[in-house]
This record gives structure tokens, C-alpha cells and sequence, in this order.
């Protein structure tokens, strides 16, 4: 290879070299303004489910507090999960208004003696109370009643209507 070659093929790899390094322009332009990358927060208040408690909170479609009753499994007072945020809200309801006031009805289905489906119903209300309880109600506050199968829900006889029937309302008898 000549010369002019050589002299060729290095400078052809120092220009390849030269063009890939990064440069960065630290230069400014003089008219522009500071750019501010402080992020964005976004102070808009968001809905949350536990947020009460004042007494219009008890009605409307869309408040979680105006659901006021608890579904039981056949036999069973054991609280299902899926109602423990209903109740933890009555609870804060409870906490938050010292007056207010009340009644835990637990119910059965028709099946059982009159007796068992009364001590059932006793069961369903006190594991709803002392959840409630648990979580910052005053026990002057709830008040207890069986029903059994006194007062039904639905009056066929089939499963659909006994599990209708197997549950606590939440009454309440004095709002603050």
C-alpha cells in the first residue's frame, strides 16, 4: 500500500471515531427561560371508601355505609371476608359519632329448632358487634337481638332463600 493510502485510512478512522463521541452543548440560548423539571402533583382530592362519617353518609346508593346487611354461611357466625370492610367502616362510623346508637339483629334461616336459629341469630349479631368493637366502637353503642327465623327475608323454601335469610342488619337507632 502507498502512502496516500495509509494516510487515507487513518484519518477515514479518526473522522469515524471523532463523529460517534457524545458532545454535549452546554450553551444556552440567551432569551430562554428556565426550565422547571419539578414533578407535577396532582392536589385533586380522590374518592376513598373508608372516608366518612357524618350521618348523609348512612343514605345513598353510593355509600359504602348504607349497606346494612352481613351474609352468613349455612350454620356458621363466622364474619366472610368480603364484609370486614363494611364493618370496619360502621365501626369508624360508631367511633367518630359518640352518639350514635345501634341495633345488631342477627338472623337465621328456617331450618333448626326454634331454639338453635334464636342462639344462631345471638352468634351472627355478637361476631359483628365485637368486630366493631375491635375496631374503635363503644360497646354502649350496639345493642344485640335475635330473631332466628322469626323474621325472614324471603319465604320459599330452597337455598336461595335460606341464605337470604342467615344474616345481621344494622340498624341504627340513634344518628349523631
Amino acid at each position: 500500500m502507498n502512502k496516500t493510502t495509509k494516510l487515507m485510512m487513518v484519518l477515514l478512522l479518526a473522522f469515524g471515531i471523532s463523529a460517534c463521541t457524545n458532545k454535549s452543548d452546554n450553551t444556552k440560548p440567551e432569551n430562554s427561560d428556565p426550565v422547571d423539571n419539578t414533578p407535577v402533583v396532582d392536589t385533586t382530592p380522590v374518592h376513598d371508601p373508608m372516608s366518612c362519617c357524618s350521618p348523609s353518609d348512612l343514605t345513598g346508593e353510593g355509600n359504602l355505609l348504607a349497606q346494612r346487611v352481613i351474609y352468613f354461611d349455612y350454620d356458621q357466625s363466622t364474619i366472610r371476608s368480603e364484609y370486614r370492610e363494611l364493618i370496619a367502616l360502621h365501626a369508624r362510623y360508631l367511633s367518630e359519632n359518640p352518639g350514635a346508637r345501634m341495633t345488631l339483629e342477627g338472623h337465621a334461616d328456617e331450618r333448626g329448632t326454634r331454639e338453635y336459629n334464636l342462639a344462631l341469630g345471638e352468634r351472627r349479631g355478637q361476631a359483628v358487634a365485637n368486630l366493631m368493637k375491635a375496631q374503635g366502637a363503644s360497646d354502649h353503642q350496639i345493642n344485640v337481638v335475635s330473631y332466628g327465623e322469626e323474621r325472614p327475608e324471603a319465604t320459599c323454601s330452597n337455598d336461595s332463600c335460606w341464605s337470604q335469610n342467615r344474616r345481621a342488619v344494622v340498624v341504627y337507632t340513634t344518628v349523631q
